[in-house]
């Protein structure tokens, strides 16, 4: 159920999109991870100290602590923010069935610890020990042209407790999930956790010859879902000394029938017949950005005393 917004590749994932809007099909891929709205998202923090969000997290959860797999846990949200007096949470949807996890009651998991984003952006480190929570209702809300939830966990009570929980991804269980289908052969036009994509083999229908892999999903970028596909770089040409930096490429790949005719879970293969020219969009992952340490402003100078 989880996914993550995106910002270095917005322009490029609906640059993509445009060009071949002129694929008649009507896709959708309920992600297992990633929220295909391509906007900002700001930094996650925590805001209340470690003893003291441990004090408020005992009072919510039903449970002591668990630890799962990372098999056994799918990401519906992160709390990005408290909402109001009252022990709201503003909460970023990593899922496809907002409803249910987060407008009507049930049970989920958050993590002891805010585990925060790698550097890459994405909220892929493990979970840890996760303790089991009661969703109380929720509503939407649209925050700087992305949806996100307002959410009531019970225990939660007040401001101090509800910025807690700031930085803390939650999450199901795997086997909670709705089943999409019996079948473990697909194509484009069929349902899938983006979680089942990810990670799967690339290749040529006609020729088995090996693209990439898929690596993540975009949703909503244009009339179609997007698969970002891992490629290996160009070689160097010969005579020339290969860079010191190499940065990893990839093409996005639209997620409809015409183009990705079969969908082979159970190989962990995906054959597609890409249009001409689609895998020559090559583009380059950004080198990290290095974080200035930060640290206290330099003292003011004394003015000059007549």
């Amino acid at each position: 159920d989880k996914e993550a917004d995106r910002t270095t590749e917005q322009a490029m994932a609906f640059a993509t999109a445009n060009a071949l809007s002129g694929v008649n099909a009507v896709t959708r891929v309920l992600s297992g991870r990633h929220n295909g709205t391509l906007g900002n998202v700001r930094a996650i923090r925590t805001t209340t100290s470690g003893r003291l969000a441990r004090f408020f997290i005992a009072a919510a959860v039903d449970d002591e602590s668990l630890a799962f797999d990372t098999e056994s846990l799918v990401q519906s949200g992160a709390v990005v923010s408290a909402h109001g007096l009252k022990g709201e949470v503003r909460v970023m949807p990593f899922t496809d069935f907002v409803e249910e996890r987060f407008f009507s009651p049930c049970t989920q998991y958050i993590e002891d610890q805010a585990q925060g984003r790698t550097m890459g952006g994405d909220y892929d480190k493990p979970p840890g020990t996760v303790s089991k929570v009661k969703i109380v209702a929720g509503r939407e809300v649209t925050s700087k042209g992305r949806n996100e939830c307002i959410v009531k966990i019970k225990g939660i009570n007040d401001r101090n407790a509800s910025e807690a929980l700031i930085g803390r991804r939650l999450y199901v269980l795997t086997s909670e999930r709705p089943v999409l289908r019996e079948e473990q052969v697909g194509d484009g036009d069929d349902e899938f956790y983006s979680s089942e994509l990810e990670g799967m083999t690339v290749v040529l229908q006609e020729t088995g010859e090996r693209v990439g892999v898929v690596i993540d999903v975009f949703r909503g970028a244009g009339e179609h879902d997007l698969l970002k596909v891992s490629i290996p770089p160009l070689p160097t040409p010969e005579g020339e000394e290969a860079p010191a930096f190499q940065p990893e490429e990839h093409v996005f790949v639209p997620f409809v029938k015409d183009i990705v005719p079969t969908v082979d879970l159970a190989r962990r293969v995906l054959e597609i017949t890409p249009p001409t020219g689609l895998l020559d969009l090559r583009q380059k992952a950004q080198k990290p950005r290095r974080q200035k340490a930060r640290g206290p402003p330099p003292p003011k100078k004394k003015q000059p005393v007549d």
